[in-house]
């Protein structure tokens, strides 16, 4: 009777724990896919050309604006590190229409030694701009400190979330960021834009763990059967 129980719990068991590891390791296959979707997409989109941005605009498409660049609100985005070199993301609004504007992402630069020495720094020698580039949507992402902005212009913030970027204009914000192209008459560094934070590949690594846990979770399991029938 007491072996009959604990055949019957191992059996509970293993059958509970199978079901887990099977079903977390076909969910990361699936969000293997799924990631590599998005980026053979977006990889496609960037291998066309660049269209009028409008409201049907998607994120991830590869458009263009034409406006009049208001370099007086410039914002850096905080803690963007470049080849372990931490600097800034700069960012700057564009009249486009209606007085509504799109905030562009112009490129990385180094952050000064001093906060204090923050700048204004040139981004168009003309106020009328037309940039090319990825409409992004980021989230809010980690916040490093309490306060999300510094009092004055330019702005050092701490999130690139136009849900709390929109809080400093206001004119009427577009919904997304315009991440320009390498524009090689600035000093601005371009940094690619991150399609999917986790790889494909890391997520096919983890549901092999996943199937790996399965199978020795299986023998072990087939182990047990054995030796308690020899007994």
């Amino acid at each position: 009777m007491k072996l009959t129980k604990s055949r019957q719990a191992a059996t509970i068991f293993y059958v509970f724990f199978s079901i887990v590891f099977v079903v977390l390791g076909f969910w990361q296959i699936n969000r293997g896919n799924e990631k590599t979707e998005i980026i053979e997409a977006f990889e496609l989109q960037q291998a066309g050309q660049a269209i009028e941005f409008s409201s049907d605009s998607q994120k991830w498409e590869r458009v263009y604006i034409s406006g009049e660049l208001d370099d007086k609100r410039i914002i850096y985005l905080d803690n963007v590190i470049h080849k372990g070199i931490l600097g800034f993301k700069v960012l700057a609004p564009v009249f486009i229409e209606d007085n509504k504007i799109i905030l562009v992402d112009f490129g990385w630069i180094k952050q000064p030694q001093s906060r204090d020495q923050v700048s204004i720094v040139s981004i168009s020698d003309n106020k009328n701009v037309s940039v090319s580039g990825v409409l992004e949507s980021p989230e809010m992402g980690l916040i490093l400190s309490e306060d999300i902005f510094t009092n004055s212009w330019p702005k050092i913030s701490q999130s690139k979330s136009i849900t709390a970027l929109e809080s400093l204009f206001e004119e009427e914000i577009i919904k997304f960021i315009l991440l320009s192209d390498y524009r090689p008459d600035t000093n601005f560094v371009y940094l690619k834009p991150v399609v999917a934070n986790m790889p494909p590949v890391k997520h096919y690594g983890y549901a092999g763990q996943w199937f790996a846990m399965f199978i020795a979770l299986s023998i072990m399991y087939l182990y047990f059967l054995r030796k308690s029938s020899n007994e």
